[in-house]
């Protein structure tokens, strides 16, 4: 059956009065077949996404972006907007390396084993750190 067949036999009970009957329709299918449909498409988007994403930043930025490398910057200070300074891990040496807008240096090389591990920081919890702060904030 043509289009133009379908639409007169659809609009011609409209015309007349009459509701028009639906032009072969699907049947209904189950709500919970649906649902898991729905789901699994849901989930299969997301993996791509995922799946993409993760390929991207591969890339990108190569295999050592997710942590893999032999190179990793330990630590990072801004000295000035335009100026840092960089404690760079590279195999068993340590380098210190300044960076401006138009160079960058190694300032110092060490060995792993010359520098002292990082201190770590005290944690506190969040109300202690709010105790302290209301008591200073208080403090005349």
């Amino acid at each position: 059956m043509d289009g133009y067949r379908l639409l007169a036999a659809t609009a011609a009970p409209a015309l007349n009065g009459a509701p028009a009957a639906p032009a072969d329709l699907a049947p209904d299918g189950s709500p919970f077949f649906d649902l898991v449909v729905m789901l699994l498409a849901f989930l299969l988007a997301v993996g791509l996404a995922w799946l993409g994403v993760r390929l991207l930043v591969r890339r990108l930025y190569g295999p050592s972006a997710w942590g893999g490398g032999r190179i990793r910057i330990v630590e990072r200070i801004p000295l000035e907007p335009r100026r840092t300074l960089y404690l760079i891990h590279a195999g068993e040496k340590i380098l210190l390396v300044g960076s401006t807008d138009n160079d960058i240096r190694v300032l110092a090389e060490f060995q792993a084993s010359d520098l002292p591990a990082p201190a770590v920081p005290e944690r506190r919890s969040f109300l202690d750190a709010l105790r302290a702060a209301t008591a200073r904030r208080k403090a005349p």
